[in-house]
Order: C-alpha cells, then sequence, then structure tokens
C-alpha cells in the first residue's frame, strides 16, 4: 500500500511576531541637551534644545502609544477622569455655600465663551497625561491691562530655547517638528517664569513692579506670552520624562505587541485547516473499477481530484452548514473497523488561547504603568478576571479621582494668571468639579463635589 504525504509549510505565530514593529528604545535618552540652531519669524536665530537626540521623541511616543490598544485607553481613561466635571470659574459669593455656583457676572461668561475654556481645558488635560507638561499662550489688548485670549499650543510642537546663565529659559519655539529640524515658519514667544508667571507678566506690562528686580519691563509691542504648566520630575530641567514612560523602556510595550502578534498569526493559521479527511485506497480502486478505469492513468488522477473538489465544495461554506454525509464501512475479522472514508473535524476552537495569560499579564502591566486599575479601564476581561464588586469599583473610581489633585493644581496657575491679572479676584475662582459615585440608598448614582470651596470639611457627602 502506498502513502502520499503532503508537507505544507505554515508560518509560525512567532516568526511573524518577530517581523512586528516594536517600541524599543523610544524613550531612552530623553535629553542630552542637543542643541540646534533655529531662524524664527522675527527674523533672528536661537539656540533651540531638541526634544531627545533627534528631536522626535514626542511624535515617537504619540506612535508607539497609538499602537498600543491598552496604552491609548488607559490614556483616554486618565484624560476623563482627571477632566471630570470641567473648568469652571465659580462665584466667590458662594464658595462657602453648599451647592457654590458658577459665576453669572456676563463680561467674564463672555471671556469663558469666547475662549471656549472647556475645550481649552481638555486640550491641557490631554497634553499634562501625555507628556506631563502643557503650554498655553495669553493674549493682551493693545494697551496690556487685560488678558482677553488663551490658546493652547500642543506640546509636542513646542520647543525651549537654551538657557541663560542664569538658568532662565527665555523664549518657546512653536512650529511643526516632525521629520524637520529647520521648519520654515517658527513662532517664537516670550516665556513667563514658571515659577511666578504673575509677577513676570505684572512687571513686562509695568502694571506692578518686581520687589526683587527679576522682572523687567518689555516693549509694548509684546502682547502675547507663554505660559508652561509641568508635573514636576526628577532631574528634567527642559522636558519631563513621564514616569508611565518606564514601560516603553523596560520592555513591557514590546512583550505586548509580540503576544498580540503571536496570537493573530496563530488564529489565523489554526483555521486554515477545518476538516481532516481520510479515504481508504481501496475506495479509489473500486471506484475506478465500477467506472472502468485503469488504476493510475490520466482517467484516474482526474477521478480522484473530481471526487476531491466535490467533497471540499459539499463541506465549505456557509450554505452547506447542518448537511448529512454517509460513508460505507466494514468490520474486520480482529473487530476493527475499516472505514472507506471518515472525516474529522480539526477543533480551532482554542486556537491563540494558550497566550491569554500573558496578554491579561501584559495588560496588567500597562494599565498599572500608567495609574489605571485594570478593572476600571477593562484590562482585565472575563467573568473571572478579578472583577471587583461594585462598591470596590466606587471606591477605586473615588481614589483615582482624588490623586487627580495634582494636575489640577498645576494647570490652575494659567487661570489664577488671568483672574488676577484681570482683577478678577473678588468675583471669580476657578474650580474642577469631580463626579462621586453614590451609593443606592443616595437615590441617584452620582452628585458633584469639589474641594476648593473653603470648607473644613471639604463639602464632600459621608
Amino acid at each position: 500500500m502506498m502513502t502520499e504525504t503532503h508537507v505544507i509549510e505554515i508560518s509560525r505565530p512567532f516568526d511573524i511576531s518577530s517581523e512586528v514593529s516594536t517600541v524599543g528604545n523610544v524613550y531612552s535618552s530623553p535629553e542630552k541637551d542637543s542643541i540646534i540652531t533655529v531662524k524664527a519669524d522675527d527674523g533672528n536665530s536661537y539656540e533651540v534644545v531638541a526634544w531627545g537626540e533627534d528631536n522626535q521623541l514626542p511624535y515617537n511616543l504619540k506612535e508607539a502609544v497609538e499602537k498600543n490598544s491598552v496604552l491609548s485607553q488607559d490614556k483616554l481613561f486618565n484624560v476623563l477622569t482627571c477632566y471630570g466635571r470641567g473648568l469652571e470659574y465659580m462665584d466667590v459669593a458662594t464658595r462657602e455655600d453648599k451647592n457654590p455656583k458658577p459665576t453669572a457676572d456676563l463680561d467674564i461668561r463672555r471671556f469663558l465663551m469666547r475662549n471656549n475654556m472647556k475645550r481649552f481645558f481638555a486640550e491641557q488635560v490631554t497634553d499634562l497625561k501625555y507628556y506631563f507638561f502643557c503650554v498655553c499662550v495669553v493674549v493682551l489688548t493693545r494697551d496690556r491691562q487685560k488678558i482677553v485670549r488663551v490658546v493652547h499650543k500642543d506640546a509636542c510642537h513646542v520647543r525651549f530655547q537654551k538657557a541663560d546663565d542664569m538658568g532662565r529659559v527665555k523664549n518657546i519655539f512653536f512650529a511643526d517638528w516632525k521629520d524637520n529640524d529647520a521648519p520654515e515658519d517658527v513662532e517664537v514667544i516670550p516665556l513667563l517664569d514658571e515659577y511666578d508667571p504673575l509677577g513676570d507678566l505684572m512687571a513686562r506690562t509695568d502694571k506692578e513692579r518686581d520687589p526683587l528686580g527679576m522682572f523687567k519691563v518689555t516693549s509694548a509691542r509684546y502682547t502675547k506670552f507663554a505660559i508652561v504648566c509641568r508635573m514636576p520630575t526628577v532631574g528634567s530641567h527642559y522636558y519631563p520624562i513621564p514616569y508611565w514612560s518606564a514601560t516603553l523602556r523596560d520592555g513591557w510595550a514590546d512583550i505586548y505587541a509580540y503576544l498580540t502578534a503571536a496570537k493573530r498569526a496563530k488564529i489565523k493559521n489554526g483555521q486554515n485547516i477545518r476538516y481532516h479527511v481520510e479515504i481508504n485506497t481501496r475506495f479509489w480502486e473500486e471506484r475506478a473499477h465500477a467506472r472502468g478505469i485503469s488504476l493510475g492513468s490520466a482517467e484516474f488522477v482526474d477521478m480522484k481530484s473530481e471526487f476531491m473538489r466535490e467533497l471540499r465544495d459539499y463541506l465549505g461554506g456557509s450554505s452547506n452548514s447542518d448537511k448529512l454525509f454517509w460513508s460505507e464501512f466494514e468490520s474486520m475479522l480482529d473487530g476493527k473497523e475499516q472505514h472507506y472514508i471518515k472525516i474529522n473535524v480539526v477543533d480551532t476552537s482554542k486556537a491563540g488561547n494558550e497566550y491569554n495569560d500573558d496578554v491579561a499579564e501584559v495588560s496588567n502591566v500597562l494599565a498599572y504603568s500608567d495609574n489605571v486599575h485594570p478593572n476600571l479601564a477593562g484590562a482585565t476581561p472575563g467573568k473571572s478576571q478579578m472583577n471587583n464588586s461594585g462598591s470596590d469599583k466606587r471606591e477605586l473610581f473615588t481614589m483615582k479621582q482624588a490623586l487627580e489633585t495634582m494636575p489640577h493644581d498645576m494647570m490652575m496657575t494659567v487661570h489664577n494668571t488671568i483672574i488676577y491679572y484681570n482683577d478678577w479676584e473678588d468675583k471669580v475662582y476657578p474650580d474642577i468639579p469631580m463626579i462621586l459615585l453614590t451609593t443606592l440608598d443616595k437615590n441617584t448614582d452620582a452628585i458633584e463635589v469639589t474641594n476648593n470651596n473653603g470648607q473644613a470639611d471639604g463639602n464632600n457627602p459621608e
């Protein structure tokens, strides 16, 4: 009896995953004071500090997040929780009330609407969660007595001027630096002191003298200034190194890329073979004999090909589901069954499942690196994957929002500067109300709370 063996080469999962694009050292050596010379829109040339060795670090970071579904969702979750109910300018007269109210001052409300302050705040939060700093520009009236405009500047397009001998960074530069160290349109914007932007601005516009003499009056032609709000990080003078970026250096982001590619390849290759058909050689002999075909002839080969084609068409395709197929078999003297045709269904239901535990592990690590509990962002799917009770999740959400206090305080620098420069401090104060999930006995799903109303207990319900 002759046996035919057919070998088909199928790419293994890790052969495919080895070709996947990984993060690598996207965040290695983020700041080595690599200096580039840039000509700005005022006609002057400046020494600018590159962001990363090739000045492409923020763009590489953005692309690394976009390629990772866990990191992308974590970023969105962090932005949404930090945003809370959005920025409000609250009425000072109601600050100590149980429910403080937004300002009703027409001029201030018009200022908020004209500057689309809700969107402005969302843009600032997004950059802070990605890069740990955000940038805006305040625009003054011609007489420089009021701030009338506040504009968000995408942090990935911002570069800092090299600090002077006193360690002060005087300007920022806004341009599209993507794959280009010498863009044609580079906007230079004076940068206010990061620790005291209000005092710097008051001195520059001659509204108030600086008692220490650090801040000086500038020419009246300067009517727009940049303010930088950043999260403190260790040892970074120009561009912060986000704590969550460690996952891009320690290999976990690469492991995620390998696992997803391997799982996809495993599922794809496992589904290539749906049925295993065993055909006894006697079946072909008897079929040929019944048709008067000689064994090994061209007609014999055509007969086999035609039968296999009909069988494939019968088994394959969704339109051929729930069909009946029968074949004859005989029992040998030893009791064993001798089948003419036997169709075995190949089980592909578990193809790729061997990676599930590894995928869950790496998803947990990625979520942890971005300070997101996996149960809140859905990084651990499945009925038995550490699903907490409703009370536990409510507490986790409350803790998560409590951790947004420092980012909120950093971003309030801009709004306090606006309020005090425009002499609104007796009218409004900035606040970011948060959403507090409640229990069923409160007769509501959620309530709005604030820690910025001047009351000793924070006005938070027990």
